[in-house]
């Protein structure tokens, strides 16, 4: 027969809250393990014989809550060696906000029974207190999950065990990344006990109270909250009958070119290294994700929903060297698994010719094409062993376009020869064609506008000016830049 460990609640306040068989329970044990004697009712089930021992030492010597725990955890399994049965009780419900039980159930976990007995929650305290129904949405999460919480604000969320004022400060610090600063919470303290309050405070001003282990805070929904799914609402509601004309009367190929502008000008924030602007203009590209998942939901294709469960189960398939056991040294090994994945997922390990080059976009800037291209067929092998094999194909498709050019035939064939060869070698001097090549381009417009601006400085017009001239202008600019007196933002 397994050992046996007894989880029971204590609920949310004094003795008369607990159950009768929780109760009976208690009485019997000839000692019983608890996580902690602040708790309402301790001292009268102390007063009553019950032997307690509490873990309250392990919290002055654990860094964090989840050492804590993992310390009760260990302290309990030791006590099942020794004994059959256990009693361990926790403050509210065994399995409402209560870490060390879940921790405990795992460690458990086909070496004991693990029996949990039910209690009334500080939930239930919650919702006899505040007008909240939980069928509107709710979320309770422990104040160190906070960080990575991302609420759609429709939900009520509510926080225990709010212990002091630094784990208040801690709580409202990660909760004012995601509400407004001045937004209205509800803090309680002892609920279901003769001393129990209840406040509305500004969120900003939740580490001025005076917090307890019997606090809790309840955030109330937030219609206001930044989320992908109020977002979705907000493009449905321009696309109803009641929304706006111009949404409405938009489809996929009237998008197309919104889709490509808004790429751009996000493009076009990253290299001027705005982050502000980059802010926004990724909202912008966003909001045509979005726009497409809509018209896709109308149509019954697929919603937003079926884009996120896709590219989430994506990422993570073909990252399986980060969510599973394969190895990646390096990224090109992790290009390598990426194509091999791809290739499975199609149903066949072979590469096929005619599918070497499937998915590539025609509507592809040609240069962001031609490195796509070459790196595709680099990966079934067909490519130069090192930078001097695309140099001196260089230097080959030079002189084809020189006698092309001598013949009048061929010369747009033969410049392309050389455009593309240009973009073997940038790929293997790991350079950015497409990028580097705008670089070249802003670089020239600096230096012409600076040259315009110096020229009317001068009192002259540029178009009268010979190309000697221009040319000595153009030089000078170049001056300024080297000795760097010019410096383009």
């Amino acid at each position: 027969m397994k050992p046996c460990i007894q989880v029971v609640g204590l609920g949310p306040a004094g003795m008369e809250q607990l159950t009768l068989q929780t109760y009976r329970l208690l009485k019997k044990a000839k000692r019983v393990f608890m996580r902690t004697r602040r708790h309402p009712c301790v001292q009268e089930l102390v007063a009553e014989g019950v032997n307690v021992v509490s873990f309250d030492s392990l919290y002055d010597r654990g860094a964090t809550f989840e050492e804590v725990y993992a310390e009760i955890v260990r302290a309990l399994c030791q006590e099942l060696e020794r004994e059959d049965e256990v009693v361990y009780a926790v403050p509210g419900h065994p399995l409402v906000a209560e870490r060390s039980v879940r921790l405990l159930q795992e460690t458990l976990a086909g070496k004991a029974t693990v029996r949990i007995h039910a209690a009334v929650s500080f939930l239930d305290m919650v919702f006899s207190q505040i007008p909240l129904d939980p069928v509107e949405g709710l979320l309770v999460r422990d104040p160190g999950e906070l960080r990575t919480l991302s609420p759609a604000g429709k939900e009520w969320l509510v926080i225990p065990q709010i212990y002091n004022r630094i784990v208040a400060s801690e709580v409202k610090l990660d909760l004012m990344r995601l509400y407004p600063d001045e937004f209205e919470v509800v803090f309680a303290r002892g609920l279901g006990t003769d001393g129990q309050s209840i406040q509305r405070v500004p969120l900003c001003e939740l580490d001025h109270q005076d917090a307890d282990h019997l606090s809790v805070l309840i955030v109330p929904p937030c219609p206001e909250l930044p989320s992908l799914s109020r977002l979705a609402e907000i493009i449905g509601v321009l696309r109803s009958p009641e929304g706006c004309p111009w949404d409405r009367e938009q489809d996929r190929n009237s998008l197309k070119k919104c889709l490509l502008e808004e790429s751009y000008e996000v493009l076009e924030a990253i290299e001027r290294q705005d982050a502000y602007n980059l802010c926004e203009e990724l909202g912008d590209l966003l909001l045509q994700v979005v726009f497409h998942a809509q018209i896709a939901s109308e149509l019954q294709e697929f919603d937003l929903r079926d884009v996120l469960e896709g590219i989430i189960k994506k990422m993570i398939r073909r990252h399986p060297h980060v969510f599973a056991d394969a190895k990646a040294a390096d990224s090109a090994e992790v290009l390598l698994n990426w194509e091999e994945i791809k290739r499975q997922e199609k149903g066949s390990t072979d590469v096929a010719a005619k599918e070497l080059f499937a998915g590539a976009a025609r509507t592809l800037p040609a240069l962001m094409l031609a490195e796509w291209t070459q790196k595709k067929a680099a990966r079934v092998g067909f490519d130069w062993p090192d930078k001097a094999g695309p140099l001196h194909k260089i230097h080959e498709e030079l002189h084809e376009l020189e006698e092309a050019l001598q013949q009048e035939t061929g010369i747009q064939e033969e410049f392309g020869d050389v455009l593309f060869s240009l973009v073997n070698l940038a790929r293997f001097l790991q350079l950015d064609p497409e990028d580097t090549l705008r670089q070249a381009v802003m670089k020239f417009q600096n230096r012409v506008r600076k040259m315009a601006e110096r020229i009317e400085e001068d009192g002259l017009e540029m178009d009268k000016l010979s190309l000697e001239a221009l040319g000595k202008y153009w030089d000078w600019v170049k001056t300024q830049e080297i000795c760097g007196k010019i410096v383009y933002l």
